[in-house]
């Protein structure tokens, strides 16, 4: 919760800051304007992670399924089609969501948080802004891995792994805004995150799905 509260005031005072430091440019024919804004996502994962530890069955420990997350992008716009910027983003996959939740006990999870520069091609026609583009950047991926026991319990866990490992990572994506108004949009976006660690895709990956506000200036 408290990596979701700092990146919300993070893209806040970024974007206070940003708007009041263009407030004095005239728009020409290079720069656009800018846009900003939160945006909730979900998705599903799988694929297992190497890393995760081995249930008493035999069998790997390793979340796959639906995930949640939150997060925000702030992009200038520039001559006619592209976009430039920055975003981040915090996802989380836990057991009860997972295909192994019956190994997995309660607040096990895998958390992704992330962050990089993004770059896109956009079209604005009337009501929608069709864009495709991708993100490049780097994060941390944190695994706990519950065997006995639970979050609730007070008891020493003898059976549980914490894991973390920071990676490198492109992300493609395509994307559409409908105009709410010209300052207002909704967004929804779908993409795919590929991250690296020590030249090996970490796993679990799969796409994800993003609704949110833009706000135009």
């Amino acid at each position: 919760m408290r990596i979701r509260i700092l990146i919300v005031c993070l893209f806040f005072a970024t974007g206070v800051a940003y708007t009041q430091a263009i407030d004095g440019i005239e728009k020409n024919n290079v720069y656009q304007g800018f846009s900003g804004g939160m945006m909730f996502h979900t998705g599903y994962m799988f694929g297992q992670d190497k890393n995760a530890p081995t249930a008493p069955d035999g069998s790997i420990a390793s979340p796959q399924g639906a995930l949640y997350g939150i997060g925000g992008a702030l992009r200038v716009h520039l001559w006619k089609h592209f976009r430039t910027g920055f975003e981040g983003f915090v996802s989380t996959l836990p057991s009860g969501m997972s295909d192994c939740g019956n190994i997995l006990q309660k607040g096990s999870y895998i958390r992704t948080g992330c962050g990089g520069l993004l770059a896109d091609c956009c079209w604005r026609m009337d009501k929608a802004w069709p864009y495709i583009g991708g993100v490049i950047g780097g994060g941390a991926m944190r695994g706990l891995y519950i065997l006995d026991g639970d979050e609730n319990s007070w008891t020493k866990d003898a059976n549980s792994t914490f894991h973390k490992q920071s990676f490198f990572y492109v992300t493609p994506y395509v994307g559409c805004d409908y105009c709410l108004t010209k300052k207002v949009h909704i967004t929804f976006r779908l993409d795919w995150m590929l991250a690296i660690h020590k030249n090996e895709l970490c796993m679990p990956t799969g796409p994800r799905l993003y609704f949110g506000f833009m706000f135009c200036h």
